[in-house]
């Protein structure tokens, strides 16, 4: 099972960010999860990355002065 698994992300890998809550490339949905998340952290706030995809959402908490890990 676990080389089939490897086998499904290896496929969607080049293309999971292009999903509309994946890699934030939307402008709309950018502002709309920075307005959701921002105002609930502490400014430079430790954050901890964990299992969360490509880390689209960290980069978005790293650019508003977080230290993610």
């Amino acid at each position: 099972m676990p080389e089939q698994t490897r086998a499904f992300w290896d496929q969607h890998a080049a293309t999971f960010d292009d999903e509309a809550d994946h890699g934030l490339r939307d402008p709309v949905v950018r502002a709309a999860w920075a307005e959701l998340l921002l105002p609930l952290i502490p400014t430079g706030s430790a954050v901890a990355d964990l299992g969360c995809g490509t880390g689209s959402l960290s980069v978005l908490l790293a650019e508003a002065g977080h230290r993610v890990v």
